[in-house]
């Protein structure tokens, strides 16, 4: 049983929920602590749980028919995951690592199934959910179609910077970069080469100070104007 009273309530899908409902949810919901590396689910495993993410940060990739790794999206604290595959026999999308340690919350997913039938509010809240998950995509899609490379790892750092970045009294933002050159260039269809130029390139325009574990971004607002324009 999961005993937060409170974590819950600060999911929109879940304020309709009355407190018997809720307790029922924590009831059937069971807390995990992993660490750096482990795996919360496979790609192609059949689906058990839906997942709620409360500290950490999950990584999400796919591995092509050529066996490299494509990661689809980097999850943070109070996100909610896989957004897909509800209503159906259909397996893991893909596979699901702690790229931190996290603790997670599980919840079956035939519970999980249940209560969106009952509630047809929260069941819309969700489609929500998923409708903005797949925008995202679809938009980073066709910036990886249209824009030129330059602008294609601008958008990473300011996506990264706005779910992830502390914000200091001097105005920087600091932000420890969940993943490797590598794994920002795979995201976006790049070299690690490539990278490691425009992070050079924003470094010399000090735009940036950077090193293999954070980024500390000294002007956002001029970051910004690069992905914009």
């Amino acid at each position: 049983m999961f005993r937060s009273e409170s974590f819950f309530r600060q999911f929109p899908i879940f304020t309709d929920l009355t407190e018997e409902e809720l307790n029922r949810l924590r009831q059937i919901s069971v807390e995990r602590d992993l660490r750096k590396g482990e795996t919360i689910f496979r790609q192609n495993e059949k689906r058990h749980s839906v997942y709620f993410i409360r500290t950490g940060l999950v990584k999400v990739y796919k591995i092509d028919l050529e066996g490299h790794e494509q990661i689809v999206n980097v999850l943070h604290s109070d996100e909610m995951f896989p957004h897909v595959g509800f209503f159906d026999e259909t397996p893991y999308p893909a596979t699901a690592i702690a790229l931190t340690d996290v603790r997670i919350v599980g919840v079956p997913i035939e519970e999980f199934e249940w209560l969106l039938m009952e509630k047809p509010g929260m069941a819309i809240k969700v489609m929500r959910v998923i409708g903005k998950k797949l925008l995202e995509l679809q938009e980073r899609l066709q910036t990886i179609q249209s824009q030129d490379v330059f602008r294609r790892i601008v958008m990473m750092l300011v996506r990264f910077a706005k779910e992830l970045g502390v914000k200091k009294s001097t105005g920087e933002i600091y932000l420890q970069l969940p993943i490797t050159n590598s794994e920002l260039a795979s995201m976006i269809g790049v070299s690690r080469e490539t990278v490691n130029r425009v992070f050079n390139r924003l470094k010399k325009e000090e735009i940036i100070t950077y090193n293999r574990k954070e980024i500390h971004i000294l002007d956002y607002e001029q970051l910004k104007t690069y992905w914009i324009h």
